[in-house]
């Protein structure tokens, strides 16, 4: 093989691994943008939640309170269940690896 040939193996090469890149970058764009909806959902039930948990105990009924915090920690698990399969998620290999 040439010099010349090797130098355009690499560069070939060197154009595959920036366009992974590029890739992995966009991908973890969308990523951040997903965890940054979830959180912002995650804030506005919470709030929601906890508005309704002290109007219903001004009220003095505590069956609502209650189901308002088992609701609540369902709406957690199920957040909690989101992130947890978010980051479970394996980026695609390099082609060649």
């Amino acid at each position: 093989m040439t010099e010349q040939q090797d130098l355009a193996e690499q560069l070939a090469e060197q154009q595959r691994e920036n366009a992974w890149l590029r890739q992995q970058l966009e991908r973890q764009r969308e990523i951040n943008g997903e965890l940054r909806r979830a959180v912002a959902d995650l804030a506005r039930t919470f709030q929601a939640s906890l508005a309704e948990a002290y109007d219903a105990g001004e009220a003095g009924d505590i069956e609502q309170v209650r189901k308002i915090t088992r609701a609540n920690k369902a709406n957690w698990q199920q957040y909690l269940q989101q992130i947890i399969a978010a980051a479970k998620q394996q980026p695609p290999s390099r082609s060649g690896e």
